[in-house]
């Protein structure tokens, strides 16, 4: 696969590398995620973000750029040749895009001497210094990860339907495929992204959430688990008391007061009224983008809360 993009030389350790991935659907909030990045990065630290940019117009690139115009930021566009693309285009992708895949090919993508990566979906929103996640040891493992609130286990409801077949145990955790530190050598070595697209291909029939599930069934038991504070996904708002999860009572309130990374994983701010306790921090940065400013109009509202209505009237 040939890249678009220069190799980085003399690539230092301590250089964040960032990678994202989008299509016009998600410019805006791709910008956003990013920008909450800069403004939470630690002094002194340099930061390299990729972005995968299939299907996002020339004026959104152009818009994208001028939200992480800084001093700590090198900016570099990736895109996936037309015959990965047409691989892809025979997966399931069922309510998302295509661009859902891109992270797949990352380790292809990047140059060779970048050994390690932050991945992040662009529905999210960062507080902390990710020089902090960057810094943590991956070791052997394939890649670093937060352990799915909805989806504990791969035997839990939307897990693996064939986990027994792949030799897991019941008890064997799932993890959320939107953050991820990922090791690029292993990925390559291992040939993760070849042995992923095969499972997809072979389970199409059997796959709940196309963005994440083919990830676990490769690499169970393979991933390091992050501290749940650099994933604080939206299901966790579906509970009423730190009994109801995986979690102590401790880590349960500091998921719910000091998360690193809040994960708008249902809920949009940007297309959804339904009050998630966070969705301030989505425009708070929003605020810093060329996008400055958005915000749903009357029409929308009006719109969107009709639907609303009507999605009510119809489940009765």
């Amino acid at each position: 696969m040939k890249m678009d993009v220069d190799v980085i030389n003399n690539q230092s350790s301590d250089q964040i590398i960032l990678v994202c991935a989008a299509d016009d659907n998600y410019a805006m909030p791709l910008a956003v995620t990013c920008r909450s990045v800069l403004e939470n990065l630690g002094k002194d630290r340099i930061i390299s973000i990729f972005i995968i940019g299939n299907g996002i117009s020339k004026n959104n690139k152009v818009r994208i750029e001028k939200s992480l115009n800084s001093n700590s930021c090198n900016l570099r566009w990736l895109d996936i040749q037309i015959e990965e693309l047409q691989k892809l285009s025979s997966l399931p992708t069922h309510s998302l895009t295509i661009a859902t895949y891109y992270r797949l090919f990352i380790a292809e993508l990047l140059p060779d001497n970048i050994k390690k990566a932050i991945y992040l979906d662009s529905d999210l929103i960062v507080r902390k210094d990710t020089g902090l996640l960057w810094d943590l040891e991956i070791g052997e493992n394939a890649l670093m990860a937060v352990q799915d609130f909805g989806i504990p286990f791969v035997s839990s409801e939307y897990g693996l339907d064939q986990y027994q077949e792949l030799g897991l145990a019941p008890d064997c955790k799932y993890f959320n495929a939107g953050i991820l530190v990922i090791n690029l050598d292993v990925w390559r070595t291992k040939q993760v992204s070849k042995k992923v697209i095969e499972y997809l291909l072979q389970n199409q029939s059997h796959i709940h959430f196309a963005d994440q599930e083919e990830l676990n069934a490769i690499l169970a038991k393979k991933w390091l688990e992050l501290d749940p504070r650099w994933n604080q996904q939206a299901s966790l708002f579906g509970y009423h008391s730190w009994r109801e999860t995986t979690f102590s009572e401790t880590k349960y309130s500091q998921l719910l007061i000091d998360p690193y990374i809040v994960h708008f994983s249902r809920k949009k701010p940007w297309k959804s009224l339904d009050p998630h306790p966070n969705r301030h921090l989505f425009f708070k940065y929003l605020d810093k983008t060329d996008w400055k400013g958005y915000r749903f109009s009357i029409l929308q509202r009006l719109w969107r809360k009709t639907i609303r209505g009507l999605k009510k009237v119809f489940k009765t």
